[in-house]
């Protein structure tokens, strides 16, 4: 629901931007004010979890996303599309550490790669049914038809929240450490603060963004401009990029219940050093079939980063007591990088005139992500979780 909500902007963006009357950076900016919210919620939304449990976290996201699409839907300029947006954000700031949580309190440590997995494959699902029923819908109906169908999805959310996930009594803590002589460990900030990887994942996760969310913004509207393809030539391209993260977010899900807890984090430094050498030759691709073809691999091994950097995330911390925090704090670097993506790329476009300019900052992000990727560490753990 959400990740079609935050993926409404992309495959009808030149359409959007004359209806609206919207420059380039100002529709970057309806991506990045979504993220920017997220961010800006990501660190609360752990309290939240802590507090209210995934259930009702989850109930209260799907709401702000319903509402701040129905505001959207009836936006007439730029002003009131980027407060619908921003509610939005507010949604996606609570759905991206709610749904790591579901994960963290239903299942063990060495058990937590594939149902990850599945939650970032549902992110690609979304991500390719908007790039190719956007186009349709538009035809159809106009770009509020786009908006009508996530409102549609918006309910539906709400509902499957109320019913279909347990509530707080039934959340399971499996980690050994959580309690201690029957008492819960208190969060010890300080401590918390001067774990490495705490600032380490975030960062790796920023890197990431930045690359993924400007290049997957503005590739429908380079394969239009730059190679010249129609609209939906285009948006069936840059969906390939999303489709097989799907087989691959299950794949990287075994991959990660297979290998041992403490070597988990070069699989994320290897893919983020790859990565920067596709980020760095993507606004290059001097034909639609080129593109898709550098999309595809980008879109199997990007996968690979989230899935990893969440499932690593609960193994750095301290203790138990952590668990709802570490996911919140990787998800302010996720929607950070989120944020800045479009952002960066946008104005780097404006200001030089061509997309390629965009190739050696995000190559350079990437890379260094990979590098710090390999000082992170894991806490000790017992025998039976090694």
């Amino acid at each position: 629901m959400n990740s079609a909500a935050q993926y409404k902007i992309p495959p009808i963006m030149l359409e959007l931007n004359q209806a609206l009357g919207l420059t380039l950076s100002e529709s970057g900016w309806l991506m990045s004010i979504m993220s920017l919210f997220g961010l800006i919620l990501a660190l609360p939304a752990g309290g939240i979890i802590m507090k209210i449990g995934v259930k009702w976290t989850t109930v209260i996201a799907a709401g702000f996303q319903l509402v701040g699409s129905l505001v959207g839907t009836f936006a007439g300029g730029f002003e009131l599309m980027l407060v619908s947006r921003a509610l939005e954000g507010v949604a996606l700031g609570l759905c991206n550490v709610v749904s790591f949580a579901v994960v963290t309190s239903f299942f063990p440590s060495e058990k937590r790669g594939v149902p990850n997995s599945c939650v970032t494959a549902l992110f690609t699902v979304s991500v390719f049914m908007m790039m190719n029923i956007a186009v349709p819908l538009d035809n159809g109906f106009g770009w509020q038809g786009i908006w009508w169908f996530v409102n549609i999805l918006s309910v539906l959310a709400v509902l499957a929240a109320l019913f279909l996930i347990p509530g707080k009594d039934r959340e399971i803590n499996f980690d050994e450490d959580a309690e201690q002589s029957g008492v819960k460990e208190k969060v010890d900030y300080k401590k918390l603060l001067m774990t490495p990887a705490i600032w380490i994942l975030p960062l790796v996760f920023i890197g990431f963004n930045i690359g993924y969310y400007g290049i997957s913004t503005y590739m429908p509207t380079y394969l239009v401009e730059v190679v010249g393809a129609d609209q939906a030539t285009a948006n069936f391209a840059v969906s390939w990029n999303s489709l097989v993260g799907l087989p691959a977010a299950l794949i990287i899900g075994v991959i990660l219940n297979k290998v041992k807890i403490p070597n988990r984090k070069y699989v994320t430094a290897i893919t983020m050093f790859v990565l920067a050498a596709c980020y760095f030759v993507a606004f290059s691709m001097p034909t639609v079939e080129s593109a898709a073809f550098l999309l595809i691999f980008m879109g199997f091994i990007c996968t690979f980063v989230p899935v990893s950097l969440y499932t690593i995330g609960p193994d750095v911390i301290p203790s138990a007591a952590y668990a709802a925090i570490i996911l919140a704090i990787v998800t302010f670097g996720q929607n950070l990088g989120m944020t800045l993506g479009p952002l960066v790329v946008g104005y780097i476009v404006d200001a030089a005139g061509n997309f390629a300019a965009s190739a050696m900052p995000l190559a350079v992000l990437a890379a260094i992500g990979g590098a710090i990727m390999l000082f992170v560490k894991v806490r000790k753990r017992s025998a039976s979780e090694a």
